[in-house]
């Protein structure tokens, strides 16, 4: 903490990218309304990162709730995020997360992601960071 109050922040990057940045499962979810979940995703990026580029980059395979989800501009929407081990497979614990946010109803009438798909049999490395996600956005869903 700097004396001043301020949070000092350290970014480091090593050949070109963001390093320590980690692996995370994230969750767009609606604060108003039924607070259910509007878009999973997955990425190397610190979440932050991420939320602003969907929401700015013009590329629609970038800017992708954006694109996908006007209201996006004007709604409150809560990002929620998990760390997952890295070197995990990222896409597959997103459609596990989908999958199981799917099974738990807490995906929204008006979500744009990934459409669910059936969950592997065995819980590939880190799902336990998933079954906190979904732990989380049901808490965060229920009155």
């Amino acid at each position: 903490m700097h004396p001043d109050g301020d949070e000092l922040v350290v970014l480091h990057i090593r050949a070109g990218e963001i390093a320590d940045s980690g692996s995370w499962i994230y969750a767009w979810r609606r604060v108003a309304g039924d607070r259910r979940v509007i878009y999973v995703g997955a990425t190397g990026l610190p979440p932050a990162v991420r939320a602003w580029l969907h929401l700015h980059d013009a590329d629609p395979d970038v800017g992708r709730v954006a694109a996908r989800y006007p209201a996006a501009a004007d709604e409150p929407l809560d990002v929620v995020g998990v760390r997952v081990p890295d070197g995990s497979a990222r896409q597959e614990l997103k459609a596990v997360a989908v999958a199981r946010l799917a099974e738990a109803g807490l995906l929204s009438a008006d979500y744009v992601g990934d459409a669910p798909v059936e969950p592997p049999e065995i819980d590939p490395p880190g799902s336990s960071a998933i079954g906190e996600l979904v732990s989380e956005i049901g808490r965060l869903v229920s009155p």
